[in-house]
């Protein structure tokens, strides 16, 4: 028994120095900086800190929107083709609305000062 208890508490100290000596490694060569944290980063909450985390938006330039359908002036509406004259401008409203849920949304920001 009494072995017993040396053996374990002998892992037990290998176990302890092994692994302090892992939260000491640092990486080396050209990488190295790119996976670490700089040696003295600013104090968290100043404005160097703030200015260091801010990520810089990615502006893109919405696209034009699709002009409107024009299947029915108001020219060529009479009293004779009123009722086709509604069927077609209804198309065209549906044509309209689809082309309008089509185009990408994008984030519009404002900065306050």
């Amino acid at each position: 028994m009494k072995n017993l208890s040396r053996i374990v508490g002998s892992i037990g100290a290998v176990g302890m120095l092994i692994s302090t000596g892992c939260l000491h490694i640092q990486p080396i060569g050209p990488l190295a900086h790119a996976q670490g944290l700089p040696s003295n980063p600013p104090p968290i909450g100043s404005k160097a800190a703030v200015e260091a985390t801010r990520l810089e938006p990615i502006l893109r330039e919405a696209p034009k929107p699709t002009p409107p359908a024009m299947y029915v002036t108001p020219g060529e509406i009479t009293a004779t083709n009123a009722d086709e004259a509604m069927k077609r401008l209804q198309q065209e409203l549906e044509t309209d609305r689809r082309s309008t849920e089509a185009m990408p949304r994008y984030a519009e920001i404002s900065i306050v000062k």
